[in-house]
């Protein structure tokens, strides 16, 4: 079962999201889609595992988990979890639906197609290239004030969603993927996001669509010194046991040829004229450098 893997942080509270026996736009025929985020009336952030049934008397229940602490699975009776409850403010749902308001962009798919598109990012093995890192991109595009189109938005959706370390086809895959799992989305638009999606192995834009989801997808690299070395490392441990198997090495020995080949790809990057490519993600271009430099430095 597929669980949605939002960090809490990248939650945005919404008190105006229709109840779980609502409709909108988006498919909401069921609330309580596996993966679904729900935020309690006191701030938790919880996503939904399922829904379950007590044995002795046929009564549904909700399964789910805490972003907090996934040690753990919490039950409650389905009517008790979408109740109403006082408070302080006036009464309030005891959860409502806490889709991520950056996730709009998105509301021509059924949101259990969204969700089922994120579930592949959750590998164990996955590091960087993880749910986190699509998210981020959505709401790094929200946070910069930059709308995506439907092709743009399907793209960032999609671009990772196929990964496997050191595989060359990983984003054809994923491109491929597109039309296996989307549905009911013209063709022009899936197509032109599986171009987009392609452009990401190369991160060179061949239609202009390309050049803010390359940005996007590149927006890491202007991260803080500490954050940067912290997404540095996550790529170390996605791809150790690749690198291991494949030279022989291990220990400081092991990190020290993964970081000679990551400090190549980097400055491939930097060698040219423009790491970013759109007006929204101009002031990125130096911290990028900057970073760059400081690990090639050995900083």
């Amino acid at each position: 079962m597929t669980l949605l893997r939002f960090d809490p942080l990248l939650m945005t509270q919404s008190s105006s999201l229709p109840s779980p026996h609502a409709s909108s736009g988006a498919d909401l025929s069921s609330g309580y889609l596996p993966g679904m985020p729900y935020r309690h009336y006191k701030g938790g952030a919880y996503a939904i595992v399922g829904l379950g049934v007590i044995e002795s008397d046929l009564s549904q229940v909700v399964v789910y988990e805490s972003m907090r602490d996934r040690s753990r699975l919490w039950v409650r009776p389905l009517d008790v979890f979408a109740e109403n409850v006082p408070t302080p403010q006036g009464t309030q749902p005891r959860f409502a639906p806490d889709w991520p308001a950056s996730l709009g962009c998105l509301d021509f798919l059924p949101r259990a197609t969204v969700l089922q598109v994120l579930g592949c990012y959750d590998a164990p093995y996955r590091h960087y290239h993880d749910r986190r890192h699509v998210l981020e991109m959505f709401e790094a595009a929200q946070a910069r004030g930059v709308a995506l189109t439907p092709a743009q938005a399907l793209a960032v959706l999609f671009h990772d969603a196929v990964y496997v370390p050191g595989c060359e086809h990983n984003e054809a895959a994923s491109a491929a993927l597109i039309e296996t799992m989307i549905v009911g989305v013209d063709a022009a638009v899936t197509s032109l996001a599986a171009r987009i999606v392609m452009d990401t192995r190369g991160h060179r834009a061949s239609v202009p669509e390309s050049e803010l989801v390359l940005d996007l997808d590149l927006c890491r690299l202007a991260a803080s010194p500490a954050d940067f070395d912290a997404w540095t490392a996550a790529v170390f441990e996605e791809n150790r046991a690749l690198l291991a198997n494949r030279t022989g090495l291990d220990g400081d020995a092991l990190f020290a040829a993964f970081m000679q080949r990551r400090i190549a790809f980097l400055q491939g990057l930097a060698q040219r004229a423009q790491l970013f490519l759109t007006p929204a993600f101009a002031d990125c271009e130096a911290l990028a450098r900057a970073n760059i430099a400081r690990m090639a430095a050995g900083g």
